[in-house]
């Protein structure tokens, strides 16, 4: 088993925003202030830059989980 990246949280101007990435490899973000509980459809992993979420926030942390190669 391997560590994948299943998430980043990113930080600015005091509001935390994430990314999670799904089994199919697919991204979604959430701000929870303007999406609730919903999140937004980004696309597949390879086609999204993960360095700055979409308002331009720093990444403060990954998430990684066990899975099969």
């Amino acid at each position: 088993m391997w560590p994948r990246l299943a998430g980043i949280v990113y930080y600015g101007a005091r509001h935390f925003t994430a990314r999670f990435v799904d089994a199919e490899n697919q991204v979604w973000f959430n701000d929870g202030i303007v999406l609730g509980r919903h999140s937004l459809h980004e696309g597949h992993i390879d086609d999204v830059n993960m360095m700055r979420d979409k308002t331009g926030k720093d990444r403060d942390m990954f998430i990684y989980r066990q899975a099969n190669i």
